[in-house]
This record gives structure tokens, sequence and C-alpha cells, in this order.
């Protein structure tokens, strides 16, 4: 369990942590607030995220993801669900936001790492396949 840093990427800090940890497996949430974020949808049809950026403060309402390797990496995919100051929630694939006040909770998974590659059908870089 950690408290992310005021001003903070948060995308970057939980990397950071996972990699200071030695985590390569694992899964985390994360809830508190942000100054700004950039949330993403993937388009299926044009294999292309389409950027939703949210340019004042919001409440981090759920935030979780796994971590997992990608290019011989710690790679950290996060989903979150942002709440404006009415409530109205945004939701997608958490590219970035700057933290204002953040707690992360890491649950590392014993054994060996997922490992991520390109898969061609999704052009996205997905887990291999395990055997």
């Amino acid at each position: 369990m950690a408290r992310l840093d005021f001003g903070a990427e948060i995308v970057e800090s939980i990397t950071s942590l996972a990699e200071k940890l030695g985590v390569e497996a694992g899964v985390f949430s994360a809830i508190g607030a942000l100054q700004k974020a950039e949330l993403g949808y993937y388009e299926q049809d044009t294999h292309r995220y389409k950027t939703i950026k949210i340019e004042g403060p919001v409440e981090l309402v759920s935030c979780q993801g796994n971590i997992s390797i990608r290019d011989g990496r710690v790679f950290v995919h996060a989903h979150a669900a942002l709440a404006d100051p009415v409530g109205s929630l945004r939701g997608g694939h958490l590219h970035n936001g700057t933290i204002f006040a953040a707690e992360l909770c890491i649950q590392e998974l014993k054994g060996e790492p997922f490992i991520r590659t390109h898969d061609p059908i999704t052009d996205l870089y997905l887990w291999s396949e395990t055997d």
C-alpha cells in the first residue's frame, strides 16, 4: 500500500513503485483525486485510441489494472472511472493523470509474469497465450 505524491503522474508512479518493489506480475487498485487526466477509448475498427482529455479536477472513483511485462520492462495497464464536480462519470483506459491525492494498493501475483506481445488481430499488446 502506498500514498502517491502530489503533482506526480499516476501511471508513471505506479510503474516506478512496481519496479522498486520488484513486482512483475500483479493487480492494483487506486482511489483519490486527479488534477487533470487523459483517458482513451480503443476504436476497434481503426485500431487507434480516441483521446479523452479532462482538464479540470476529478475524483478518482476507481482505478484498477494489472502489472505484467512488455518489451522486457514492467508494464502497467490501467482503467479508471473519474467523476466531475456534479458526479458525472467518464471512464476508459488511463493514459495519464496528474495526482492531487491518491492511495494505491498493489497485490503481487506469484509465479511467472505474463508477457505482453503484439497481437496482429487487435493490434494491441496482449498477454501471450499459455499452454
